[in-house]
């Protein structure tokens, strides 16, 4: 059995139960502060939109709202961080409240949906809708929450006869940890490839707050699998180094009594706090994002205080095994919402991933059992081809029914578990076999095959799967990258709407990461 998503479930995350997250404040406290940088965006756009969706450009910085319309400022780009707007009252005295609805949207198809109609297992309150009263004009209006977005819409609700509000001098500031900060533009490549990159720096700038959210409108908050992700393409590209050292600090604080560490961290409260869900994929990608940075930064200190941590969740990861050294059937596995595949395979690559990098966390921490851990690794990667290999089919199988599925090949090719030469039979028969495009739905995944296809020197089909993908959410007008993404689709949502699908989401700016890896 495998653990799938769907909104019908009754279960949707792998709650901790019987136990609980234990706060090492000691290892807490070397997590540096961030300081968010600023800068304050004027409209690039203002428009007046009729309830027929008759729109109209206007020039005027004052604008007046009459009964029927709406009023759009588009920002010209993406931002996160905080509105203000000036309102007063024109016409007759201000004989009542103005009532005011004010959405914001990342992108502008989401001006157009019904919120009340929207059905999802997830809290709604993540829809960027504000409603309020203003009882006296003039005023400042300043929206207290933060919100991710291009577009602004304020719509007047049963508004008064007699008099009309009036808007001037809207500024939305916007925040991020490199708002202000440079990336060395690629060299030697197509437009189009420039173009995607531009979109993957300014989505990967957004989330980087004061740690890597994996999306600025949901769900604001550090989770394990898309740090891993996001600090890869910070290295290669802004190559900071204060906000993944916070972020592993973060993670690598709470632990249970277990040895388990928390799937993500909840950063927008006023201390952080670890929430109560697991997922098993997320302790192994835990140990190689502590390579990753070590990789990068040749931290020391961080190292020396981060290394037990990763010893005791590399221990706990050993206990879990099956007696053929694999993953077996977990319940609490993620790996990726677009799909109903068997994952077991796919973590099973992920374990291989996490021992290689232990070991050589092991080396650079002079641990005693660097030789066993590397036995243990040889033994790993014996069982991985004895159980989830198929050389006849010159595929890779995943959970007690031998499925053949995508999640199994792609994440097994990272591994380097073949020789080249059966490593392209897989890639072969892969790409015959499914219809990868519609098949994947999430950039991870897609960035995943396409990191594939490069390391296994396949750089112009990378290249293809990179321009059809990403290239086509450029094409719907979008100036960062998506959550999810399905083109024969576009409203596809894992939570019943759009309105809760985040449009700028860290883990799609992979291709930033590997345009400089394998084209630089």
């Amino acid at each position: 059995m495998t653990y799938s998503f769907n909104n019908s479930s009754s279960e949707k995350f792998q709650q901790i139960s019987g136990s609980q997250f234990q706060e090492d404040s000691k290892l807490l406290s070397n997590a540096p502060n961030i300081t968010l940088q600023t800068q304050l965006i004027k409209p690039a756009a203002i428009m007046i939109i009729t309830n027929s969706g008759k729109k109209r450009i206007v020039s005027d910085e004052s604008v007046e709202i009459k009964p029927g319309q709406k009023l759009v400022y588009d920002l010209g780009s993406l931002y996160v961080g905080y509105f203000t707007v000036k309102c007063q009252s024109v016409g007759s005295p201000m004989d009542a409240p103005l009532l005011l609805k004010t959405r914001f949207a990342e992108i502008q198809t989401e001006l157009n949906i019904d919120a009340s109609q929207i059905k999802s297992w997830l809290p709604l309150s993540w829809i960027q809708d504000d409603i309020q009263t203003i009882e006296v004009l003039p005023n400042q209006l300043s929206y207290r929450r933060r919100f991710s977005c291009r577009y602004i819409c304020l719509e007047p609700i049963g508004q008064s006869l007699k008099w009309q509000p009036e808007f001037k001098e809207p500024i939305f500031k916007a925040e991020s940890a490199v708002l202000n900060d440079t990336v060395k533009p690629l060299k030697h490549v197509s437009q189009w490839i420039q173009d995607i990159d531009q979109a993957c720096i300014k989505t990967l700038r957004n989330t980087m707050q004061e740690v890597f959210e994996d999306g600025t409108k949901r769900d604001q908050r550090l989770w394990v699998s898309d740090f891993e992700i996001q600090a890869k393409v910070n290295y290669a590209t802004f190559n900071n180094h204060e906000l993944p050292k916070r972020c592993l600090y973060l993670l690598g604080s709470y632990i249970d009594d277990k040895g388990r560490l928390p799937a993500d961290v909840l950063t927008r409260l006023e201390e952080p706090v670890a929430d109560d869900l697991f997922w098993f994929d997320y302790e192994l990608l835990f140990i190689v994002a502590l390579k990753e940075y070590m990789c990068a930064t040749s931290d020391e200190s961080l190292l020396s205080n981060l290394y037990p941590v990763a010893k005791r969740a590399f221990k706990f990861i050993q206990d879990q095994l099956t007696n053929t050294s694999t993953v077996g059937n977990r319940k609490d596995i993620f790996i990726d919402w677009s799909t109903h595949f068997n994952k077991e395979t796919a973590v099973q690559a992920e374990l291989l991933m996490a021992i290689s990098s232990f070991i050589e966390l092991a080396q650079l921490s002079n641990d005693k059992d660097v030789k066993l851990y590397t036995q243990f690794f040889v033994q790993v990667k014996k069982q991985s081809l004895t159980e989830c290999y198929n050389y006849n089919e010159h595929q890779f199988t995943s959970g007690s029914q031998k499925e053949i599925n995508p999640l199994s090949q792609i994440f097994m090719l990272l591994t380097d578990l073949l020789p080249e030469k059966e490593t392209q039979l897989v890639i072969d028969r892969l790409q015959s076999q499914f219809d990868l495009e519609k098949i994947l739905t999430t950039p991870s995944t897609q960035g995943l095959l396409a990191e594939a296809l490069f390391k296994h020197n396949r750089s112009d089909e990378a290249l293809t799967v990179i321009k059809n993908y990403w290239g086509g959410m450029l094409r719907q007008g979008s100036d960062t990258f998506w959550e999810v993404f399905d083109k024969d689709n576009l409203s596809y949502s894992p939570y019943g709407s759009p309105l809760l699908n985040g449009y700028c989401f860290g883990w799609s700016s992979y291709p930033s990461y590997l345009f400089r890896k394998y084209l630089q």
